[in-house]
């Protein structure tokens, strides 16, 4: 028997034993795994894949070890089924210094017959004990709202709905033994199409408690994968961490950091300020009102101009009913004149960019009466073009490319708000993916000055595989700001900072709301944002502009309303806003993410909330603080990953005129930075530098405090 560890400082030991021509993992992330010897428990918690194919089950006795290749930074197994038919390779990637674990295997028809696949899932059996899951659900609106719960028998499964990657539940979970005090696993599943997470419990016998098996990746709802001979699939990669003791939250700078080592920031494209014209008054738009927030746009430094939904579609009916025909209206909106509005949104200054949905076409739009053999139904009585087809595929490519094109693009706003159904080719849309990605790919090679926003009813397919195909992804069609806060605090647990996209949405309903002390005329106009699901006007609230602005700044920000009917002094107070995103984008594009407070549901506008984003390379930092409904009105927040020994300069960004405070990373980590907010439902910003001119230490020596301290 030999044993093979992984390790680094912080994060755990990973063991695998191989013996007698078979591989298990022994311990991740020191949590024990499988039996307490080669022969005790249930089969069905034995070995690290599930496959079935051909109608039966391919139990861990049916699969032989092929190939073993330890590494210092991984281990490559080879498994192939008795009967020789089936090839399974999998690679397993330890980056140490995040700590993070990427397995990503492949299935390949080696036989000389078709195979039909109806399961093929990455497995790992935890020892007998008690544990407890964190997992998030996700729907429209309401994204990424994460919970525990017990594991003390039978099954919990976790999937998205109908194409829609996000939609449903999040490719998240995170398992630990049943103490608040232990540490746990977090996997995450980089979905290609439908995926599962299968957490079950699986009793040993007698009244000894269950093993924990985890099986996931490719959805087996309807899988019917047919691989002929000399095919192969790959299946959705897994990243694995270790999650500390105090919650998974913790967890999220390590992965930051490790996707930004793998998909590093393009530093000459910067996130630029957007305008964009959907809450101002949907779909109707009116060339002389854009013009007026045209003007508003320029003059608080918007970079872009963004129109939405409604310019497109020669039939009848509202904006869902025209998707698929993306020929200029000539009855409403500009009326065939829309290039001549991008030439004046040019000569404002800006760039000029559009919405789209390429993936939703309706029945009775020109393409789709012309050639139905192009498209699939969805859901809805809408399709979706079948990407399988060359043709088809290089038609939504020449689409997409003709609009940039006619109308000089420099952003594109890629929406997608329905679901596909259930795959016709039996593939949980993996292919439908590989392809959707090559389009958006070719995409941004062809035209790399367009930022191409991707969008799916806000956050129904935000998953770290489309996050990564576009330049920004919205975080969610709800931009009411206590949800804003709330759904990002969750997103940031799975993905990162910089490619989140959302706005500020604001209008100004003057003098008509009486303050308490202050006569009516005498008083502020006051600010409203969209409040109930925070995607539509019927349900508003009153918001400090600042608050709003700041729920939406630690991202690609952007902002939407009627910012033509916002007096002044708003006005002057948001160019002093863009001005401040325009300055740290760069550190927010590639920055890590420290949840110095925990995620709460959205709904919850209790207590104080803090974020900070950090360059990870410099340790210098954003800090952003909320009050919400507390009555405290000064926090402290310890501060994470500073570089002990160093002196940082601290600047609350509403004060610029005072001489920045300086202190120790050690004291702002141990003893923390004291914040006061007078009012509730207010915040603040601070920058967290690093003093110009002093020594520069790498992060991980041994100042600087590693990312997964609390």
């Amino acid at each position: 028997m030999t044993r093979y560890e992984f390790s680094s400082p912080g994060k755990g030991v990973t063991g695998f034993v191989y013996t007698d021509g078979a591989v298990r993992l022994d311990r991740l992330f020191d949590i024990g795994c499988g039996f307490s010897d080669e022969t005790d428990g249930p089969e069905r918690a034995a070995g690290l894949v599930a496959l079935a194919a051909d109608a039966r089950v391919v139990g861990p006795g049916r699969l032989a070890i092929e190939d073993v290749r330890f590494g210092e930074d991984g281990v490559r197994i080879v498994w192939r089924t008795t009967d020789a038919s089936l090839r399974i390779e999998s690679e397993w990637d330890y980056e140490a210094a995040a700590g993070v674990w990427r397995r990503a295997d492949r299935l390949i028809n080696d036989g000389e017959h078709d195979v039909v696949v109806s399961r093929c899932l990455a497995r790992f059996a935890f020892r007998p004990g008690r544990y407890e899951l964190y997992s998030q659900r996700s729907y429209w609106c309401n994204e990424n709202r994460g919970s525990w719960r017990s594991l003390d028998h039978g099954s919990v499964v976790l999937r998205c709905e109908g194409g829609r990657t996000t939609q449903g539940g999040t490719p998240y979970v995170c398992i630990r033994e049943s103490d608040a005090d232990a540490p746990g696993v977090v996997f995450h599943v980089v979905p290609k199409g439908n995926w599962v997470i299968r957490v079950t419990a699986h009793t040993a016998g007698g009244d000894s408690p269950p093993f924990a098996v985890i099986e996931l990746g490719m959805s087996d709802e309807n899988l019917s994968l047919l691989l002929a001979p000399g095919e192969s699939i790959e299946l959705p990669r897994i990243l694995i961490q270790q999650a500390p003791r105090r919650g998974p939250h913790l967890a999220a700078p390590d992965l930051h950091v490790f996707l930004a080592r793998g998909a590093p920031v393009d530093e000459e494209k910067t996130i630029p300020v957007v305008y964009n014209t959907w809450f101002d008054d949907f779909e109707f738009l009116a060339p002389p009102r854009l013009r007026r927030q045209l003007d508003a746009a320029k003059e608080i430094g918007c970079e872009v101009f963004v129109v939405d939904a409604g310019w497109y579609g020669a039939g009848d009916g509202n904006w869902a009913e025209q998707t698929g025909d993306w020929r200029e209206k000539t009855t409403a909106a500009f009326r065939g004149g829309m290039a001549d509005f991008a030439e004046e949104v040019r000569d404002a200054g800006l760039g000029f960019g559009l919405w789209m949905e390429p993936e939703r076409i309706c029945a009775s739009v020109p393409v789709r009466v012309e050639h139905p053999e192009w498209f699939i139904a969805g859901s809805s009585g809408r399709f979706y073009p079948d990407l399988r087809r060359d043709d088809v595929a290089a038609y939504v490519l020449a689409e997409m490319s003709r609009l940039v094109e006619s109308y000089g693009l420099s952003w594109m706003k890629v929406d997608f708000n329905f679901e596909l159904g259930v795959d016709p080719a039996g593939a949980e849309f993996s292919f439908y993916y590989d392809r959707w990605y090559g389009i958006l790919e070719k995409l941004r090679n062809r035209y790399p000055q367009v930022f191409f926003e991707g969008c799916a009813s806000g956050g129904m397919r935000l998953d770290l595989n489309s996050v990564f195909r576009f330049d920004g992804h919205f975080l969610s069609d709800n931009v009411n700001p206590w949800d804003v806060l709330r759904i990002r605090q969750g997103a940031l647990v799975r993905l990162p900072p910089g490619r989140l996209a959302a706005w500020a949405v604001l209008r100004s309903v003057g003098k008509s709301f009486p303050r308490y002390g202050t006569p009516v005329d005498e008083g502020e106009a006051a600010l409203i944002t969209p409040g109930g699901s925070g995607a539509i006007w019927d349900r508003s609230e009153t918001v400090d502009l600042d608050f709003a602005v700041r729920a939406a700044l630690p991202g690609a920000f952007g902002l939407s309303g009627d910012i033509a009917g916002l007096p002044s002094e708003a006005l002057r107070r948001l160019r002093e806003h863009t001005t401040f995103f325009k300055k740290w984008r760069a550190l927010i594009a590639g920055s890590a993410a420290h949840l110095l407070t925990s995620p709460l549901p959205k709904g919850n506008r209790t207590g104080w909330a803090a974020i900070q984003l950090q360059d990870p390379r410099r340790s210098d930092s954003l800090l952003f603080v909320y009050r919400l409904e507390d009555s405290v009105d000064t926090m402290v927040f310890r501060l994470r990953a500073l570089r002990a020994a160093q002196r940082y300069e601290i600047e609350n960004s509403d004060e610029a005129a005072k001489r920045p405070e300086r202190r120790s990373g050690a004291e702002l980590m141990q003893r923390g930075l004291a914040v006061k907010l007078p009012g509730k439902n207010t915040a603040a910003v601070y920058t967290i530098l690093l003093r110009s001119g002093i020594r520069t230490v790498t992060l991980g020596t041994s100042d600087a405090a590693p990312f997964s301290d609390v």
